[in-house]
């Protein structure tokens, strides 16, 4: 029987709260990250494509930064993150989980809207996983977008774990850290954005 290794590190969660309502807040951000339309258009480029070769390579970045969004992220599709996909996209396809949708069922959420949306730039994944693989535990990376009342208000928050101390909580390679600093920093201007 196989026995687990046991790590452990400190991560930081951030939230962000924002007076506008949660719809507002959604459209905000998949303005900046994409919305259906947008959602595997980077695959089409090198779909077809069967080596890895630098014009492959090419290929693939210009079908990423044809989808990227002002902030330099794109919102995924159900099991896309570099896996083959098809192209019949539909709205419901994005990979977000809507469980204001679900938990009413069992007495949760008094109604209120949250949804955790998964967002992510393999170009900026890449600077990571090639320092180390099990960055890929944390890229891409994940917002909650949640209603909540604020003194009989509605409010809205954006919640994330700081991608840092995911991927650089236990490997502390020198380059590691500089490069999820820089996610870090595009995460984070990402969700103030959306929030102001």
């Amino acid at each position: 029987m196989a026995s687990p290794k046991i790590e452990t590190y400190q991560g930081t969660r951030l939230t962000f709260q924002s007076p506008k309502f949660f719809d507002e807040v959604m459209q905000k951000l998949y303005f900046s990250i994409g919305g259906p339309d947008r959602i595997g258009s980077w695959k089409r480029p090198v779909h077809s494509v069967t080596i890895s070769t630098e014009e492959a390579r090419e290929r693939f970045e210009e079908g990423i930064k044809a989808v990227l969004g002002p902030h330099e992220f794109m919102i995924f599709k159900r099991g896309e993150w570099f896996g083959r996909v098809g192209l019949g996209m539909r709205a419901d396809d994005r990979q977000e989980f809507d469980h204001g949708s679900w938990i009413p069922f069992y007495g949760v959420g008094d109604g209120l809207k949250s949804k955790r949306i998964i967002l992510g730039n393999p170009m900026i994944a890449i600077t990571m996983l090639k320092h180390d693989i099990t960055a890929g535990l944390a890229v891409p990376v994940e917002v909650l977008v949640s209603e909540v009342l604020v003194g009989g208000e509605k409010k809205t928050e954006v919640m994330y774990n700081l991608p840092s101390g995911l991927i650089a909580g236990i490997n502390k390679d020198e380059n590691l850290v500089e490069a999820v600093g820089k996610l870090d920093e595009k995460l984070e201007r990402l969700v103030r954005w959306v929030c102001q």
